[in-house]
């Protein structure tokens, strides 16, 4: 009699059209089940399915229409290794304290996906570094802080464009700055020009995780009316509650 085989099927990476059939998804429901998605298929992902994520997250706004982004795409497996490997080793110090740190299995979890991560970047299919041009508007850390936040908030509009429509393909993705926390590195190695700075990297594949229902507090704790402290509906929310019983 032969034997069953129960290995797992290989992954077979949907086709291109097949895949943006999903940017029809209602924007509510990619919201509600967005997730970083840290665990990737080391398959490529189609060009023609990265040009339209990207160009979608070059529908964000940016401040006073600047539209000043760069997005350095890597794909070659020896670029990754360089991009990364400073970071890999910081990660292990990092990871050493955190797992000293964490205390319940949720976070152990946690650790165990980015420590699975940070092993196989080199591998990833694909690596977006979002990049924005510093001009006298946007000046470094150092200069008041509202071209600071001036700065950061003419790109990561379109870094969640780029998640959103990762989510609504099917393709994995999350956002990260530590991979870059050398940044003179990151320059040598992408050959940045000096007024382009790395903002943070986009790991992108086809997810090998799941895309589902996240869990967050309830609105009621954390928004606030007028003035922190002030928190109406957290109070009406408790008045129904308490009125909802026999």
């Amino acid at each position: 009699m032969t034997p069953v085989d129960s290995s797992p099927s290989p992954f077979v990476p949907p086709a291109a059209a097949e895949a943006l059939a999903g940017l029809n998804m209602p924007l509510a429901e990619a919201m509600r089940s967005q997730r970083a998605i840290r665990r990737l298929h080391f398959d490529p992902v189609d060009e023609e399915l990265l040009r339209e994520v990207l160009a979608l997250a070059l529908k964000a706004p940016t401040s006073s229409n600047s539209q000043d982004w760069a997005f350095v795409v890597v794909n070659d497996p020896e670029q990754k290794r360089r991009l990364v490997r400073s970071y890999q080793r910081a990660f292990r110090l990092f990871g050493w304290f955190a797992r000293r740190a964490a205390t319940d299995e949720p976070t152990r979890r946690q650790l165990r996906v980015s420590e699975w991560q940070r092993e196989h970047y080199h591998e990833l299919p694909t690596l977006v570094v979002a990049c924005y041009r510093r001009t006298l508007k946007h000046q470094p850390v150092g200069w008041p802080q509202i071209r600071v936040s001036s700065f950061y908030g003419s790109v990561y509009p379109a870094v969640q464009n780029l998640l959103l429509a990762c989510r609504a393909v099917g393709l994995g993705a999350s956002l990260q700055t530590l991979p870059l926390w050398l940044v003179r590195s990151t320059r040598r190695v992408l050959e940045l020009p000096p007024e382009m700075v790395p903002v943070c990297i986009i790991p992108i594949g086809w997810a090998r995780g799941r895309y589902g229902p996240t869990q967050r507090p309830p609105i009621e704790e954390v928004v606030h009316v007028d003035r922190f402290g002030h928190q109406p509906w957290r109070s009406a929310q408790a008045h129904e509650i308490d009125g909802a019983g026999p």
